[in-house]
């Protein structure tokens, strides 16, 4: 057996996070997206179990607001792309522009945590999404 932790640790192999410690670092990251200036912002944590195996739930972190007029899109994307990449998250979709709404979805794989930035024309104009994935409590 200790052989065999030995070995796992020898090769680098990390253990998988648990979900207090993604839902902090999640938490902590939406923080300070919310920084972000927006009319009418609201921000939600949580955690949800739906879909996920027993004993495990994913985080939860959602910004939702407008855009103050003049704001020009392309900058608040740009913007928060800049402070997600900062915090060590890496493109994992987009940015893909459809039907007058634009997604980027960025990951932080070591702790299984991902943001969605989705920028629409109709209220509300900025949504930003993070979660983790289902993780052991």
């Amino acid at each position: 057996m200790y052989a065999l932790v030995a070995g796992l640790a020898a090769a680098g192999c990390a253990p998988a996070p648990v979900h207090a410690e993604a839902a902090g670092v999640l938490r902590e990251d939406g923080a300070t997206l919310s920084r972000i200036a927006l009319s009418g912002k609201n921000v939600r944590t949580g955690d949800d179990g739906s879909g996920c195996a027993p004993g495990t739930r994913r985080g939860l972190y959602t910004i939702t607001g407008d855009l103050a007029p003049g704001t020009e899109p392309s900058a608040v994307a740009t913007a928060l792309g800049t402070e997600l990449h900062t915090m060590g998250y890496q493109e994992a979709g987009g940015p893909d522009a459809r039907f007058g709404v634009t997604v980027s979805v960025l990951r932080k794989d070591s702790l299984d945590i991902t943001f969605t930035v989705t920028l629409r024309g109709r209220s509300p104009n900025v949504e930003v999404a993070g979660t983790t994935g289902c993780l052991p409590a």
